[in-house]
C-alpha cells in the first residue's frame, strides 16, 4: 500500500514539474467560486442548497494554492501535497456533493463535467481515478449521512459511473498507443544498432588479428608488446560496448532451460576483472566485498552484462569526480543480494522513480535509456529484483535481490587443483563458410589454435556441394550475409537434406547479433550466433555445446 501511495504522489509530482498550472488553477477558482455563487442566488430559479460556507472553504483553498510563491521556504515541500487535497475538495468532492443536494439536473451535471475535465488536466490518469473514485465516495457518504431519507439521483449515479469509466479506457488505450510507439522506436533501434554493429565488427576484427600477428612477433616486455596489449583493450572496450548495447535493445532473455545454478561471488569477480575499463584509474576504484557468497539460478552472462551496464554507470562521473568510489558487494542476509555502490554525484529525487522507464536516460551523453530496463527485465525473470536508493551529492546504490537456488540444485563443481583439463574438442572439424578470405584467415588460426581441423568453403552453395559429396564436419561456422545463397538460405537447404549432413550444427556468424538476426537463425535451424570478430570464450562455449 505504502508503495502504491508513493507511485500515485511521484507521478504527481512529476506531472506538475516546473509547471505554473496549479497557480493558474488557484487564481481561476478564487475568482469562480464565489462569482458563480453570487450568479445562481440571483438566478430565477435559486439552488435548493445553500452551499455558500462550503464555497467559501473552497475560495480560501484556491488562494492559497494561487499564493504558491508567498509561501515560505520551509513550507515549500508541502505545496504539492496541500494542492492535492485542493483539487480533491473543491472538482471531486464539493461538485458532487452540491450536485447531490440539489438532486441533480442540468447545472449540476455541467459542474460534475467540469470537475472531470480540470482534473483530467491536472493529474496523470491513475491520479484522477483516485481523485474522482474517493470524491464521489466521500460525497455520497456525507449526503446519505445528513440526508437519511433520501437517495443519489440515478442522473448524477450515472455521471459519477460513466465518467470513471471513460476515463480508465481512455488511460488504456493511451497507454497501449504508447506501448506500441516504444515498441516501434525499439524496432528501429535494433535495426539501426545492429547495422552500426555490422559496420564497427568487421574492421576491428582486421585489427584484431593484425595485433595478433604483430603480438607473436614483438619481443615480450618490451614498448610494442605493451602498444599492442593497449590495442587489445581498446578492442575489447569497443565490443564490449557494442554487445552491451545490442542485449540492451533486445526483448529476448535467455530461457529456462539455459539457466543454471551460478555462485555470486564467480560471477562478479569475472565481471569485475573481464569489464573494460577506460583506465588503470577506474580499475583501481573498484572494490568487491564478499560477506557471505551464495548460490541462485540465473544466467552467467546475463549477469555479467547487468553488472557492466551498472559498472559503465558508476564510473560515468570518474573524470569529474576523481576520488570517486565504487562498491560491489555480495551478501547472504538477510536476503541474497549484490550491492553496487558509488560515492559519484547522486541522482535528484524525482528522478529515482522514472530510472527504470525505457529510453529514460538521465541526461547521460550517449545513453541509450534501455540499461536499466534490461537490467530490471533480467531480474525479474530470475524471479529477483533490482531497486535503486540515493542521496544527491553523496551516493548511488543499486541492490540486486535474487531468489537462493533451490534445495536440489546440484553444488557448483569445484576445480580440481593441478588437474590438467581435457581439450575435448581435438582432432574433431569445423567447416567455415565465409565469403571473406580475412574472415576464414582469421577463423583457421582461432580453430588450429583449440587443436580443430579446418575445412573452408567461399559460399553456400559451395558448403550444399561439399555436404551432398560426403564431407561431414562435426559443426559448421555460417556466415549470414553472402552474395548469391545467404547464411539463412542456405542452412533452410541443409536441414532439408537427408542423413547426417541435416542434423549437423551450425552457428551463425555475423557482425550484426542483433534480437532480429539472433531470431531468423533459430528460425533457419541454426544451434546460435557467434559475433565478429569471434570472441575465444564465446566459441569455446559454443563448440563445446555442439560437440
Amino acid at each position: 500500500m505504502i508503495r502504491i501511495l508513493h507511485s500515485l504522489g511521484t507521478s504527481y509530482r512529476l506531472h506538475h514539474e516546473r509547471q505554473p498550472l496549479l497557480e493558474w488553477i488557484g487564481i481561476v477558482g478564487a475568482l469562480a467560486f464565489p462569482v458563480l455563487y453570487l450568479l445562481r442566488q440571483t438566478s430565477i430559479v435559486p439552488p435548493r442548497y445553500d452551499d455558500l460556507w462550503l464555497r467559501v472553504g473552497a475560495t480560501l483553498l484556491c488562494i492559497g494554492l494561487a499564493l504558491r510563491r508567498k509561501w515560505p521556504a520551509r513550507l515549500q515541500p508541502l505545496y504539492l501535497g496541500y494542492s492535492y487535497f485542493v483539487v480533491f475538495y473543491c472538482l471531486s468532492f464539493l461538485l458532487t456533493y452540491t450536485s447531490l443536494k440539489n438532486q441533480g439536473g442540468t447545472l449540476s451535471m455541467m459542474n460534475m463535467v467540469i470537475g472531470v475535465v480540470l482534473i483530467i488536466l491536472l493529474t496523470d490518469w491513475r491520479n484522477a481515478v483516485v481523485l474522482l473514485a474517493n470524491g464521489y465516495a466521500c460525497a455520497i457518504g456525507l449526503y446519505l449521512l445528513t440526508d437519511p431519507s433520501s437517495q443519489v439521483p440515478d442522473d448524477i449515479l450515472f455521471a459519477a459511473i460513466t465518467s470513471i469509466l471513460m476515463l480508465v479506457a481512455g488511460a488504456l488505450a493511451h497507454l497501449g498507443q504508447k506501448r506500441a510507439e516504444l515498441e516501434r522506436m525499439q524496432r528501429l533501434y535494433a535495426g539501426l544498432a545492429g547495422s552500426i554493429a555490422h559496420e564497427l565488427r568487421t574492421p576491428l576484427a582486421q585489427v584484431q588479428h593484425a595485433l595478433r600477428c604483430i603480438d607473436s612477433e614483438v619481443p615480450a616486455g618490451s614498448a610494442a608488446a605493451r602498444a599492442v596489449q593497449q590495442g587489445h583493450s581498446a578492442i575489447h572496450r569497443g565490443l564490449q560496448s557494442i554487445s552491451i548495447t545490442l542485449q540492451q535493445i533486445s526483448q529476448r532473455n535467455p530461457a529456462p532451460a539455459e539457466l543454471g545454478t551460478l555462485s555470486a561471488e564467480q560471477c562478479v569477480r569475472k565481471a569485475l576483472d573481464e569489464y573494460a575499463y577506460d583506465s588503470p584509474q577506474a580499475r583501481d576504484c573498484v572494490r568487491l566485498e564478499v560477506e557471505q557468497d551464495f548460490q541462485f539460478r540465473g544466467h552467467a552472462t546475463a549477469l555479467e552484462l547487468v553488472l557492466f551496464n551498472l559498472l559503465q554507470n558508476s564510473l560515468y562521473y570518474l573524470p569529474l569526480h576523481p576520488r570517486l568510489e565504487v562498491r560491489v558487494a555480495v551478501k547472504a542476509t538477510p536476503t541474497p543480494r549484490i550491492v553496487v555502490r558509488d560515492t559519484g554525484p547522486g541522482i535528484a529525487p524525482e528522478q529515482v522513480p522514472r530510472l527504470f522507464e525505457e529510453f529514460h536516460t538521465d541526461g547521460k551523453a550517449g545513453g541509450t535509456g534501455l540499461g536499466l530496463t534490461f537490467c530490471r527485465r533480467t531480474l525479474r525473470e530470475w524471479g529477483g529484483d533490482i531497486e535503486c536508493r540515493s542521496e544527491q551529492g553523496r551516493f548511488t546504490e543499486f541492490t540486486l535481490s535474487f531468489m537462493p537456488a533451490p534445495a536440489w540444485a546440484p553444488a557448483l563443481p569445484s576445480p580440481v587443483a593441478g588437474a590438467a583439463p581435457r581439450n575435448p574438442m581435438a582432432g574433431r572439424t569445423v567447416l567455415i563458410v565465409d565469403d571473406q578470405r580475412f574472415n576464414r584467415i582469421v577463423g583457421r588460426a582461432l580453430m588450429s589454435d583449440l587443436g580443430l581441423n579446418v575445412l573452408e568453403a567461399e559460399h553456400g552453395q559451395q558448403a550444399l556441394d561439399m555436404l551432398q559429396q560426403g564431407t561431414l564436419p562435426d559443426v559448421v561456422l555460417m556466415d549470414v550475409n553472402m552474395p548469391g545463397l545467404d547464411g539463412m538460405t542456405t542452412v533452410r537447404l541443409l536441414r532439408d537434406m537427408h542423413g547426417a549432413a541435416a542434423r549437423v550444427p551450425v552457428f551463425a556468424l555475423t557482425a550484426n547479433g542483433s534480437p532480429s538476426v539472433q531470431a531468423a537463425a533459430r528460425d533457419a535451424g541454426m544451434q546460435g550466433v557467434l559475433a565478429k570478430p569471434i570472441d575465444i570464450e564465446a566459441l569455446k562455449r559454443a563448440l563445446a555445446t555442439a560437440l
